[in-house]
Formats: structure tokens, C-alpha cells, sequence
């Protein structure tokens, strides 16, 4: 087996499982570090297990997002503006709103070059060949500025040719709780909680990627096999599940 990515069973892992599958993932995240040198701390760094829906085109999930939010209603502003406490107004969630609907058309349009400061460290997963939805890997630049471990001399940052599992977070339950809890919560403005708030209702809210790096820990499962071990976590797959994400995606 042939592939572009530093980890040819990982990439076999991804690579065989069919389009439009479950795949379990168990990992530690990698949270936020906040503080001064001498006194950082770490939050948020659960051990997870994770159930994520992978094979769909990203395209689709921002089309139909973006078919969700141009379908709200004044109605549905107002409640969201009233959920918030006084965080945000129905005025902030109009320009919320514009900024999304944007956004999301520069992603739909062909002709937009990418906004994504990082899309140029991405390529797509190969394996023999073929082109694998669900996964992407990392590529070293070899520019000045590059970001890589080995350019940076940064230990958290991503080696070249690591692999990110690319999908939908359709079920997680936190194995182990960070030891220091999650992460503080910034003081976004106005404007910005009013489109986490809209983001929250549509489905490109569950789109997640984890960084699969071979050596460190964690455990993946595509397929069957993942929604058997979902299942004695305490989460099961019905048609229900897979109802809402065919129309998610």
C-alpha cells in the first residue's frame, strides 16, 4: 500500500472504510495552555471517546447550512436574542447573520481563493492512489515561517505527513475530565456570541478534526467496530442518527 501520509496504518484504517461511515475515535484533546512562562496551565485536555460521521463532502454540509440559515425566521432572532440574557441584541445577530452567509458562499464558490490561513499546509489523503474523504495530511512548507515541528522547534506542533481525521461529531463522552478543567471562557463581543449562537442550530457545527499522530495515544475504529464499542460506552447508532445525517450532509 502506497499513501502520502507518515503512517501507512492509519491511512489503511481511513482508507477502508467505505464512504458515509461511523469511525470511533479514543484520544486525549489537546486543550489550551494559558499563563505566563513558569506558571502555564493546561485546559480542557479530556480523554475522549468520540463517534464521528466521516466520508461526506465538506461542500455539502456548508450547503446545507447554509439552506438552515437563511431560513430563519425574526421569530427565531428574537428567541435566540432573549436566550442570551442581554449578551446579544436582534441587531447583532443581523450582522451576525450577513457575515455567515458570506462566508459560507465564499466556501461554495469555485471561484474564491481560500480564506484559511493554514489551507496551504493541507493536501488531501491519499492511499494507493485514490483520494480518501475523511482525511488530510499535514504537509512541512520548507519555507521561512514554516510551522512544522522540525522548522519551529515547537514539540506540540504537527510533523509533516500527519494525518487530521476530517468529520462529524455525532456523540462524545468524556473517559477521563481534564485536571484542571476546561478552558475560561473569552470575553467575545457581542457579535460574535450572536454567531455561535446561530452556528450552534446548523450542521456544520458538528464538523470536528483530530490530529491522528503515530506514536501518541489513542485508539481508532472505522466502521462496525466502531459503533459496537460506541454502543458499550452507551451510544447507539439508529436510523434516526443516520436519518439526520443524510440531510446533514
Amino acid at each position: 500500500m502506497t499513501t502520502n501520509a507518515n503512517s501507512t496504518l492509519i491511512a489503511n484504517i481511513i482508507g477502508d472504510a467505505r464512504k458515509g461511515t461511523f469511525t470511533g475515535l479514543i484520544t486525549t484533546k489537546r486543550g489550551v495552555t494559558r499563563g505566563c512562562k513558569g506558571s502555564k496551565v493546561t485546559y480542557g485536555n479530556d480523554e475522549v471517546h468520540t463517534v464521528i460521521y466521516t466520508g461526506f463532502k465538506y461542500d455539502n454540509l456548508v450547503a446545507r447550512s447554509l439552506e438552515q440559515l437563511q431560513a430563519l425566521t425574526d421569530a427565531d432572532f428574537t428567541r435566540l436574542a432573549d436566550e442570551s440574557n442581554g449578551k446579544f441584541s436582534v441587531a447583532d445577530m443581523a450582522l451576525a447573520l450577513s457575515e455567515l452567509v458570506a462566508s459560507f458562499e465564499r466556501t461554495l464558490n469555485p471561484a474564491e481563493c481560500s480564506t484559511s490561513t493554514t489551507a496551504h499546509v493541507y493536501e488531501p489523503l491519499v492511499v494507493d492512489g485514490e483520494t480518501v474523504r475523511g482525511g488530510r495530511v499535514y504537509r512541512c512548507t520548507g519555507k521561512p515561517g514554516c510551522h512544522c515541528r522540525e522548522c519551529s522547534g515547537d514539540a506540540k506542533a504537527p510533523l509533516d505527513g500527519t494525518i487530521y481525521l476530517q468529520g462529524l461529531r455525532i456523540w462524545s463522552k468524556v473517559l477521563t475530565p481534564a485536571p484542571n478543567g476546561p478552558a475560561p471562557r473569552p470575553n467575545s463581543k457581542a457579535k460574535t456570541l450572536a454567531k455561535n449562537a446561530l452556528r450552534r442550530g446548523l450542521p456544520v457545527s458538528r464538523y470536528v478534526s483530530y490530529r491522528l499522530e503515530p506514536g501518541t495515544p489513542f485508539l481508532l475504529r472505522a466502521g462496525g467496530t466502531a459503533t459496537v464499542e460506541a454502543k458499550a460506552d452507551g451510544f447507539m447508532v439508529t436510523d434516526a442518527i443516520v436519518d439526520v445525517l443524510s440531510k446533514a450532509v
